[in-house]
């Protein structure tokens, strides 16, 4: 797995992209949240470790800055801290969308577990994604089943999820079919 690290001070940088690896994970790793953030697009990051404090943007700026995109696959964050935080902290953490948080320096072995977690929430995400693009169609009928398990129309389906209408007709191998008294004009 690809893990981005970021942390504004350098030893702490390398000391978590170092252990990130000995975990047997590719790494990269920035200084700066706006980078961060930019590296997390081109690389199609899935996993980051990053301080909590930083100058301009801060850990939790970069997550919100993530979670805002609403067409950015997930990401999972967890976040570093220097000193100890409490129950508010971390659910400030949470509010702004981390998934989990670390004391520094970092533990090898508590990150080892914390990666695995991210890997399985990462592989069923993708997992619902995957079901969430399947459409169940009847065989005979051809009406689509919902999520409240009721059938609809593929028109009115269609309708619901995308701008569109629709214009009904007859094909030519229909209509001979259904209506072989009709001749078309020529």
């Amino acid at each position: 797995m690809k893990i981005l690290v970021v942390d504004d001070d350098q030893s702490s940088l390398l000391l978590s992209k170092l252990v990130v690896e000995k975990c047997g994970h590719e790494a990269l790793a920035v200084s700066d949240s706006s980078l961060a953030l930019e590296t997390i697009r081109r690389e199609g990051i899935r996993v980051v470790v990053s301080d909590w404090v930083m100058p301009g943007l801060s850990g939790l700026d970069l997550v919100r800055g993530v979670r805002e995109n609403p067409l950015q696959p997930y990401v999972y964050f967890i976040i570093l801290t220097g000193t100890k935080i409490g129950n508010i902290d971390f659910m400030e953490a949470m509010d702004a969308g981390a998934d989990d948080y670390m004391q520094k320096p970092v533990n090898r072995d508590l990150l080892r577990i914390r990666l695995r977690v991210a890997q399985r929430i990462l592989s069923l995400d993708t997992e619902v994604n995957d079901l969430r693009k399947l459409i169940h169609i009847c065989s005979y009928c051809k009406r689509i089943l919902r999520d409240d398990k009721a059938y609809e129309s593929v028109e009115a389906y269609v309708s619901r999820h995308a701008a569109v209408n629709f214009s009904h007709g007859i094909c030519k191998a229909c209509l001979q079919k259904h209506y072989p008294q009709y001749k078309p004009p020529l």
